[in-house]
Formats: structure tokens, C-alpha cells, sequence
């Protein structure tokens, strides 16, 4: 399946296939990566739920663990062909290496495994500013615009920002392609914090609205002037081996 789509769906593809798998009847291990305070996808009461991230104070937050792993994506030796599922939530814009997170992932990812990602667009009016302004700047908007009273606290973000075009949806699509790893859904949606935003400040919905054909114009079409976030789930191949097995 290969969805795009101008909008974040209101049900979840995502879930849905995940609800597939556990069908399957198997107990899945699953690993959150960057797996910060709390959990996006139910995956049944049997799954083993890994969580892996830099912040201990993040880990200790997130209730779903039954194991956790304190260290960097980008360097920890995942246990190969360890994982059902790979759960990666905002987290590849915060790294200054992501494609060496998602190649991390891939080796512990078992045949006809799922790596989830979901994150902000680069090429996007968002992910331009984003990328190009200050740490300070992204915890004022977190504070005093949208209201988060612990942004900028100690374990709690925003967090640095790097958005390397790296993680970007093409290079994730090539990524695939590259690894013959079937894309099972991808979506481009504008994020509901960018809405809200854009609702209850006139000057940041006129921004944007000027910015936005500007900057798409300018950037030859490369920057989105709308969507912000996108999410793309990737199917590791299984063997012919595996195939038989599960078959029989």
C-alpha cells in the first residue's frame, strides 16, 4: 500500500497494519527509538516493548517498557535481526548522523519486519525556519506560543535541531528502493500544532500564507509550502526461506 495524501488521515494506516501483525498471533518485540515518555501505536498486551534513547529521565517516563537501553541511535549495537518492529518518532531531526540511526535499525530488523518513522519535513516551510534558527528561538515558540510550560527544562524539549537532508521522505524513498524494502504506507500531512498556531495567531497564518508561494517558487517547487511532517512505514524482505515457514 502507497498512500499520499494532503492531510493527516483522521484513522490510522499505521495502526492498522501494525493490528495486522499481531494477528499473526506471534509476540512481537518492538523498539522505540528515541523512545521518549509515551508510545504512539498499541501493539498488544504480549509484545515486548524495548525502549532506547540518550535521556534516562525520558525512559523512566514512558510506562510501556520492559527494558531499558540508554544510549545513542546513531551508535548503539543493536542485537542484528533482533525486532519485529522499529518504532522512530521525532526523533531523525534531532541527529546529526540520521541515516547511520535508520541503517542501525535495519540491521535489527528481522525478515518481513516493519520500520516506522515518523518526523518533520526538511523541505518544508517548517523545516526550513527550523533548521535555520536558534535553540532559543524553537523554546520561546514551545513556551510562550504554544504554551508547553516545561520547554526548555532539563529532559524535556525542544530538543537541539539539525534536520539533515538525510532524513528527508526522498532520501528514505531511495533508502528503500536501495534496500528492497517495500514502502507500505507514506503520507505528507500538516502537523495539528502548525494549525493551531496558524488559527490563533493572524500574524502567523499571514506569514505563512506570504511565505509559503515564495518559498516555492523560489525553491523550484523543493520546498513544500504546506505540509510539515510526514510518516512512512518500510516492510524488511523475507527470505524464501521464511516465506516456506511461514506458509507451512
Amino acid at each position: 500500500m502507497n498512500n499520499e495524501s494532503n492531510a493527516q488521515p483522521d484513522s490510522d494506516p499505521v495502526q492498522l497494519i501494525v493490528d495486522d501483525m499481531v494477528r499473526g498471533g506471534k509476540p512481537l518485540r518492538v523498539l522505540e527509538a528515541g523512545a521518549g515518555d509515551r508510545s504512539h501505536v498499541q501493539v498488544g498486551p504480549t509484545a515486548q516493548v524495548v525502549g532506547i534513547d540518550i535521556c534516562k529521565e525520558q525512559l523512566d517516563r514512558n510506562p510501556t517498557l520492559v527494558e531499558r537501553i540508554v544510549g545513542d541511535i546513531q551508535t548503539y549495537p543493536l542485537e542484528p535481526s533482533s525486532f519485529d518492529i522499529i518504532f522512530c518518532w521525532d526523533v531523525l531531526e534531532h541527529l546529526k548522523h540520521p541515516e547511520r540511526a535508520v541503517q542501525n535499525f535495519l540491521q535489527a530488523l528481522r525478515e518481513d519486519g516493519l520500520l516506522v518513522i515518523g518526523s518533520p519535513m526538511v523541505n518544508s516551510v517548517k523545516g526550513m525556519i527550523t533548521k535555520y534558527t536558534p535553540e532559543w528561538f524553537h523554546v520561546f515558540v514551545y513556551k510562550y506560543l504554544v504554551g508547553v510550560k516545561t520547554a526548555g527544562e532539563p529532559s524535556y524539549g525542544p530538543f537541539p535541531t539539525f534536520m539533515k537532508y538525510s532524513m528527508s521522505p526522498r532520501s528514505l524513498q531511495r533508502l528503500a528502493r536501495e534496500q528492497r524494502l517495500s514502502v507500505e504506507y507514506f503520507n505528507l500531512y500538516e502537523e495539528k500544532m502548525q494549525k493551531r498556531l496558524k488559527k490563533k495567531y493572524w500574524f502567523i497564518n499571514a506569514a505563512y500564507r506570504t511565505m509559503g508561494p515564495l518559498v516555492s517558487v523560489a525553491s523550484l517547487g523543493h520546498v513544500d509550502p504546506k505540509n510539515t511532517d510526514f510518516t512512512i512505514v518500510m516492510r524488511k524482505p523475507a527470505t524464501d526461506r521464511q516465506r516456506t515457514a511461514v506458509a507451512s
